[in-house]
């Protein structure tokens, strides 16, 4: 059954095969299985009004909250109903590197219940700087971009279907909308011998770069395959390789646990 799968760690004797740097140790401490996933993710858009109409009914996601607040301790407190922590404790404006603006803000939620939010405030650059990866989005993202002067602090932000039809839905959806999007980008390998993710890439209406993605878990295929072929850096940070006790973890997604249940 895969539900055990997804908790089955196995000796050494059957990983004697494996290269040292597919022996990752993927679990360790006593915090292991109390994350269940994103609460919420921030970014910031231009004109809150264009980022709605395109969230909710471009992408389709639901507005569950709205709040303008100062981004001072005082405004925290007074606006955004801080009862606890920083914003109750701390005098206005007591950090040194506090910006002190107005925001308006806006929380949608996905389909599992976790939540996206967006501010916006009038400071924000009309061409943010481009993702890493910028070569796979379309040309009319790139134009709305900068090059970076140095690693921001995220990159770009990608949504989950369910599956790849779905991809392939919003890739056709977004274009009726006017929205420059990608092909459909496949990571199978040769073969389908190192799958993981089909994703479609384009940007809102402030510039920041959005994929859409999805592993296609009710895929039969992922029932036999190996999951230690996701460990393809050759050269991994030395936390990351197993302590050395010839005891490998082999542990499968959780999605993929869920989809068998």
């Amino acid at each position: 059954m895969m539900a055990a799968m997804a908790t089955q760690q196995i000796g050494s004797s059957d990983t004697d095969d494996l290269p040292r740097h597919r022996r990752i140790l993927q679990e360790s401490g006593p915090a292991a299985g109390r994350i269940s996933g994103i609460n919420h993710l921030v970014m910031f858009a231009r004109d809150m009004n264009e980022a709605v109409r395109f969230y909710r009914d471009v992408l389709g996601m639901r507005v569950v909250r709205t709040q303008r607040f100062e981004t001072t301790a005082k405004g925290l407190r007074s606006a955004a109903h801080h009862s606890s922590g920083a914003a109750a404790h701390e005098a206005p404006d007591s950090s040194p590197i506090a910006v002190d603006i107005t925001v308006r803000q806006v929380f949608f939620e996905m389909g599992n219940g976790e939540l996206f939010s967006l501010y916006e405030a009038p400071t924000v650059t009309e061409r943010p700087p481009a993702p890493v990866s910028s070569v796979l989005w379309p040309a009319a993202s790139k134009s709305q971009w900068s090059r970076p002067v140095e690693p921001q602090k995220l990159d770009h932000l990608a949504f989950d279907v369910r599956s790849h039809a779905d991809v392939v839905w919003f890739r056709e959806h977004l274009l009726s909308q006017g929205v420059a999007v990608s092909e459909v980008s496949e990571r199978k390998g040769a073969n389908n011998t190192h799958r993981f993710i089909s994703s479609i890439y384009f940007s809102d209406p402030s510039g920041n770069p959005l994929e859409i993605s999805s592993f296609n878990a009710e895929d039969v295929a992922w029932q036999s395959y190996d999951f230690s072929d996701w460990f393809v850096d050759e050269d991994p940070v030395p936390a990351l390789l197993d302590d050395g006790t010839g005891d490998v973890q082999r542990l499968v997604p959780h999605w993929v646990r869920t989809a068998s249940e």
